[in-house]
Formats: C-alpha cells, structure tokens, sequence
C-alpha cells in the first residue's frame, strides 16, 4: 500500500502531468453544460481559466465556482461573446492574451444542436445556423490562437460528437458539423505539429446536453432509451468529458495528436436502437 504522504508529495511535485499551475486555458461555451464541467477541472488543478458564453449570469456563476475550486483562489477571466460573430471572437482571444499574455490550451466546445430534416422549408436557414456556431468558430479562433500555441507548445481539443460516425434522422446540420470538426483535427494535426497537438473528444450522450426542446415526460422516455443501449448503464457527464480533457492538454498525452477519442459508454456500438 502506498503511503499517504507519498502520494501527497507526488500530487504536489511540479512533474505531476495534471499540474497546470501557469498555464492559460480557455474553453469556449464554458458558462455551462460540458464546458462548465471542463473550466472548474482546469481551475482545479490549478489552471488559469477564462471563462465565456452569451449569458452574463451564467458565466458570472461558473466563474465564481471556478474560483472556489482554484488552490490559490485565481479569479478567472469573463469574456462575454457570441463565438459566431468573428468581432466578439477576436476580442476573445485578445482579452485573453491581454491579460495573462498567453495561451496554452484551446478547447473548442460552444455548440447548438438543432433539428430539422432536409425536406423542411426552414432547412438551410437551420443549416446556416448550426455550421456558425459548431464548425466556423473552432476553425476561426483555432487560426487565431496558432501564434501564440506555437510560443507555449501548446494544445487544441475541439469537442465534436458521437454523431459524427453515427447518422441520424433530422440532425444533419449538426452531424455535418461535428463530420467537419473531427477531419479539421486531422489536418491540424498535420499542419501543426511539432509544437501544437490537436485533437478531438467524441461524447455520447451527456446529461447536459440531453433533452433540449423536449417536455419532462418526452426527455424520460429518451433517458430510459439511451441508457437501455448504453452498455455501461448511464448516461455521460461533463466530469467524463473533463477528464479526458485533461488528460489530452497534459503531458502524458504529449505523442498523441490527430486522435478521436469516443466517450459514450459503449453507446455507438448499440446506436441503430434509435
């Protein structure tokens, strides 16, 4: 059994891989759901975090937990911003860089799903909307922080989706989207190496992000189906995904890039079921 005070010493020792004292992370939609989730582990481990999304309150919350949670109490930075407006985007980054003068990991997560099936009237409009959010910004601020990921050897993780790999009915918009994500991780990677990894996540169904749009008793039902396919018996949540993104800005990931990693308890194996 290892002693308690070695294992003290080892979470406490600057060659701990999941040290992140002095480093810059910044997530975007963070003021909720699975960026929430991965902001406060950041803070946790003693990361600097800005934290952003469209809803002040939200972001205020989030940053003011993250701070709790952070050893030495780091405020993080707030940064209110639609990502799909290339103006509040830029304005992102550079407040970020105005006020921690660098940037070491880049988590490309704001997101919208919406649906809509390719007969429908309002199709391309819906379309429109989704590759604003979910693909053109990871592509925009990924180009924009590539100076300053070059001057930390720094990281990008782009959360895409099981749905990439997995076709389903009235979500084409989003599935293309999340499709984009994974190819552009790819060519990044290839691109930018050797001084910047970039990779991607693949979640599954997150508790988070499940049953937007739908009432109560709809939303159950869905619940009940996901976890009756999933093999690991529940649904995901944003600690699932945090800790895998920690995983991949840390050191012990450092030969890995241009990599998908699926979590979703199994649940593509089982996704004809929907």
């Amino acid at each position: 059994m290892v002693n308690a005070s070695i294992l003290s010493n080892l979470e406490n020792n600057n060659n701990n891989p999941r040290n992140f004292s002095g480093k810059v992370v910044l997530t975007t939609g963070s003021s909720s759901g699975i960026g929430a989730g991965i902001a406060k582990l950041f803070a946790r481990l003693d990361a600097l975090v800005v934290i952003t999304g469209r809803n002040q309150t939200e972001i205020q919350l989030v940053a003011n937990e993250c701070q709790q949670l952070s050893p030495k109490k780091l405020k993080p930075l707030q940064v209110r911003a639609d990502v799909s407006n290339s103006t509040e985007l830029q304005s992102l980054l550079d407040q970020t860089i105005k006020t921690y003068g660098q940037l070491d990991v880049l988590v490309n997560n704001a997101g919208i799903a919406l649906y809509s099936n390719v007969t429908d009237k309002q199709f391309m409009s819906v379309f429109d909307r989704v590759l604003s959010v979910n693909l053109r910004p990871y592509v925009e601020l990924s180009h924009l922080s590539v100076p300053y990921l070059n001057k930390t050897n720094g990281t990008i993780i782009s959360i895409s989706s099981g749905l990439s790999m997995t076709p389903t009915k009235s979500l084409l918009a989003y599935s293309v989207s999340k499709t984009a994500i994974d190819m552009m991780t790819r060519v990044l990677a290839l691109e930018l190496g050797p001084n910047i990894r970039v990779n991607t996540i693949n979640p599954g169904t997150v508790a988070t992000n499940l049953g937007s749009g739908m009432d109560d008793k709809q939303r159950e039902v869905i619940i009940k189906l996901v976890i009756s396919l999933t093999p690991l018996k529940r649904l995901g949540q944003p600690q699932d995904i945090a800790d895998a993104c920690i995983w991949l800005a840390s050191r012990s990931a450092s030969f890995i890039t241009g990599a998908q990693l699926v979590i979703d308890g199994g649940l593509m194996y089982n996704s004809g079921g929907f």
